[in-house]
């Protein structure tokens, strides 16, 4: 049977290591350090090997660089419990034969086993290029969850080729960061990354939007106008909610992408389409094709390869790494110096449900960060109630509770008016200012989706469109 080399500097990972490959008919090699793991690469020869990512000296990111010199063809598995999307790039870039993140599942280092001692050689040259060196302006994507890593890899496999990824998870998940990532460490990553909400555009503009328009083409068409698709240049085009694009623009859409160009509206010019397209929807698009309201001819050629992001109650563990990396950008945002979470404010985090996804999230840690005194974020600063997770300062995070406190706010504001004898029509004014601050939450809560934000109001989408002007 094969020789397996670990190299960790926690003896536990070591010791359940070994056990699990004796138990597998296998011959553990044990090294708590990088050098040690080297030295034990060069005298024992084995056929496969685990290194940790952070390790006392020489990291393992360095050892699997060491590795890949002197053995381009032995298999190298990468483990870390800081799982990021940087570390996954690099570990890819240099040849990994794969990446896991920790706490350790014994089902998948057995599946690893059985792939890496059975798997070809792999090529000795790799086709992925650096993410690019700007740190700033990368997205943030962060989690050692077992689904984020495996979103991690497919978006170092697809960054330097030309598919076509579609991108589904719920909305508030973060799909446009999984775009900018997919833009940002791939060859393209220099040229335009342009995105469209295709739900937050009015049906009778969208045409235009995507693919320009000529000097009177249309009543107010008073000049020539670039679209999206030209403006992504060879860069990276992004769909966003694609699942509400009309179907004769779904088929305007598949015809572009098998002929990869395009007219401007009102002309008959073909202009070549060299982006890389990516799509993403909140909704099924499987399901939106079995009922009659997406193409599947086009719903086949978008689906190349799907990224699924997942929802934020299904990967609590990564709340911590969230909260740190929110935090650190909040600081700069709104000019503060927090230096450290309470448990307790984390240990509240995780145990929400979070419909609103990551947004939710980084919306709760700004409005925190905005009404902290001190160096630590507490609980307090968070306003949740610190025996819960309901907020302490809104009557309760229920509908009817909010409804309840909408209710107070209103008898307040008429006794108010009367107070100050203001003669001023509190009823029309009060039930704008409302309607608006309704349909903004209703947008915001679906991404500028107009059809689900009419589905939420109980309106029409006609109607939502009057309101919005």
């Amino acid at each position: 049977m094969a020789r397996v080399l670990v190299a960790d500097d926690e003896r536990s990972i070591c010791e359940a290591f070994s056990l699990l490959l004796e138990a597998e008919g296998h011959t553990p090699l044990i090294a708590s350090t990088g050098e040690g793991a080297l030295r034990l690469v060069r005298t024992e020869h084995p056929d496969l090997v685990f290194v940790d990512v952070r390790m006392p000296g020489m990291d393992g990111l360095d050892v699997l660089k060491e590795i890949r010199r002197s053995n381009p063809t032995l298999p190298v598995v990468v483990m870390t419990a800081y799982g990021t999307l940087d570390t996954a790039a690099e570990a890819l870039r240099n040849e990994a034969f794969d990446y896991l993140g920790k706490p350790l599942d014994l089902g998948q280092i057995r599946q690893v086993l059985r792939r890496a001692l059975h798997a070809p050689a792999p090529a000795s040259q790799t086709t992925s290029v650096p993410i690019g060196a700007d740190a700033g302006s990368r997205p943030t994507l962060v989690g050692q969850s077992a689904p984020m890593q495996e979103l991690f890899k497919l978006i170092v496999m697809l960054a330097n080729n030309d598919l076509t990824a579609l991108v589904q998870g719920e909305s508030g998940v973060g799909k446009e960061l999984v775009a900018r990532a997919i833009h940002a460490s791939g060859a393209r990553s220099r040229e335009p990354f342009v995105a469209i909400n295709c739900a937050a555009i009015p049906e009778q503009l969208i045409e235009s939007e995507l693919f320009g328009h000529e000097r009177g083409a249309f009543t107010d068409a008073k000049s020539a106008r670039t679209g999206r698709f030209e403006a992504a240049g060879q860069g990276t085009l992004f769909l966003d909610e694609i699942s509400e694009l009309p179907l004769h623009l779904q088929s305007k859409l598949l015809r572009v992408l098998q002929e990869r160009s395009f007219e401007r509206v009102g002309s008959l010019t073909a202009v070549p389409f060299r982006a890389r397209l990516v799509c993403a929807s909140n909704r099924d698009l499987a399901s939106a094709v079995a009922a009659g309201t997406f193409r599947e001819d086009l719903y086949h050629r978008v689906n190349i390869v799907t990224l699924q992001v997942p929802p934020l109650r299904e990967r609590r563990e990564d709340i911590p790494e969230l909260v740190q990396a929110l935090v650190q950008r909040a600081n700069h945002e709104v000019g503060k110096a927090i230096t450290s979470v309470e448990q307790a404010v984390l240990d509240n985090l995780k145990a929400r449900d979070w419909p609103g996804n990551v947004r939710e999230l980084e919306h709760v840690i700004s409005r925190a960060l905005l009404v902290a005194r001190g160096p630590v974020l507490t609980i307090h600063d968070l306003g949740f109630d610190p025996e819960g997770s309901v907020p302490a300062d809104n009557g309760g995070s229920s509908l009817d509770g909010l409804l309840g406190a909408l209710e107070a706010q209103a008898t307040r504001l008429v006794g108010a008016a009367v107070r100050g004898g203001v003669e001023v029509p509190v009823h029309e004014l009060a039930i704008n200012r409302l309607e608006a601050a309704l349909i903004r939450g209703a947008l915001a809560a679906t991404e500028g989706n107009q059809v689900a934000a009419a589905r939420l109001l109980g309106i029409s989408r006609s109607t939502l469109r009057s309101k919005l002007g």
